[in-house]
């Protein structure tokens, strides 16, 4: 009988046992990369809130970086300054800025503190004019109560926590300072980056530059409006509808509404109030629907959806600072999945288009 090689024999049996295996499903990998991604995405949000208040700070000043960076490289390469000096210039521009806009915001909430008993005196009409139109509906209304309630209005709380929330957020603005004076000092502005770092800078600095210039076209367009028509605060709410149009959508619903109740105890009815509604609203009507479409063309290649979806899951793991970033941070995860083979359907998802 003939000896059998073992070697031989092992083979074929794993040969055997193979060709008993059913085949992996196709499916597989897509559904292993599902996972993944649903995975990956808890343990991320997980980790973002527990260090939100240091990479909130980080990736504001990420952000920032590629609106200074430009400039940090204009004032090296033709204005022939040093690097510190172009660096130490451009941050300087952004805390003056910055310095500006809290000057406005200041002098607009003493304001407001000088003139609250003018408008407490407005809101007695108004309480007395609830009381005779609830006399109407056999409604009782005591008008003594409401002014009762009007002259507790905690204005003066107010005050003090908004004090308390503006040492924060100096403080969480000197370390955004302090990230984006690293960042800049440390990258190469001159250097034209190509692949996906250049597509991320490409379209983030065009989104960035593009909401900059719109809103401030669009807050110094309703300043005007508001200074025509006598408002009150006309620069602090015009300076609030710069700084909540980075907020897509939402951001300038609420512009609008916020100077409604003083104009409502301005003009009580009149032409002047809903004058104070529509024509915000058509400006920033015409800048989102025409002028920034128009400017960033394909641009970020959001759905709608999408944004809404984002900024609700950013200021849910960030709060209102997460409103603010949603749109950037989708941007780029958007851009490196649709990279890699095995993520390109989830890009198309994003863009509101079918992956199959």
């Amino acid at each position: 009988m003939d000896d059998i090689d073992p070697t031989q024999e092992k083979i074929e049996s794993q040969l055997v046992s193979n060709e008993a295996l059913p085949a992996v499903p196709p499916a597989l990998s897509t559904l292993q990369t599902v996972s993944l991604m649903v995975i990956a995405t808890i343990l991320s949000a997980v980790s973002l809130a527990y260090t939100r208040s240091m990479m909130i700070p980080f990736v504001f000043a990420l952000f920032l970086s590629y609106l200074v960076a430009p400039g940090v490289g204009f004032l090296r390469d033709k204005a022939r300054f040093p690097h510190w000096l172009a660096v130490t210039v451009s941050i300087s521009t952004v805390l003056l800025f910055c310095a500006a806009f809290g000057l406005v915001v200041h002098g607009s909430v003493l304001r407001l503190i000088d003139s609250f008993y003018q408008y407490e005196e407005k809101l007695a009409q108004v309480a007395q004019s609830l009381s005779t139109f609830a006399a109407k509906l056999d409604i009782k209304l005591d008008h003594a109560s409401l002014m009762a309630r009007v002259r507790e209005l905690p204005i003066f709380s107010f005050v003090q926590s908004a004090a308390g929330a503006t040492l924060a957020f100096v403080a969480d603005f000197l370390l955004v300072m302090v990230f984006l004076t690293f960042l800049v000092s440390g990258r190469n502005t001159g250097e034209e980056k190509t692949g996906l770092a250049g597509e991320i800078d490409r379209k983030i600095r065009a989104y960035i530059v593009t909401k900059i210039v719109s809103n401030i076209v669009g807050a110094v367009s309703i300043w005007i409006v508001y200074a025509i028509l006598g408002l009150d605060l006309s620069l602090m709410f015009a300076t609030l509808a710069f700084v909540l149009g980075f907020i897509p959508s939402i951001g300038s619903i609420i512009a609008v509404m916020l100077p409604l109740p003083i104009a409502y105890l301005q003009y009580d009815n009149s032409l002047s109030f809903w004058m104070v509604i529509a024509v915000p609203v058509l400006i920033q009507s015409a800048l989102g629907n025409l002028v920034e479409p128009k400017f960033l063309g394909k641009g970020l290649d959001l759905h709608p959806l999408t944004i809404l979806l984002s900024l609700m899951f950013w200021g849910i793991i960030w709060g209102p600072s997460g409103t603010f970033l949603a749109v950037p941070i989708t941007a780029v995860l958007k851009i490196v999945l649709e990279r890699h083979p095995l993520t390109h359907k989830f890009s198309e998802i994003l863009a509101g288009r079918s992956p199959i």
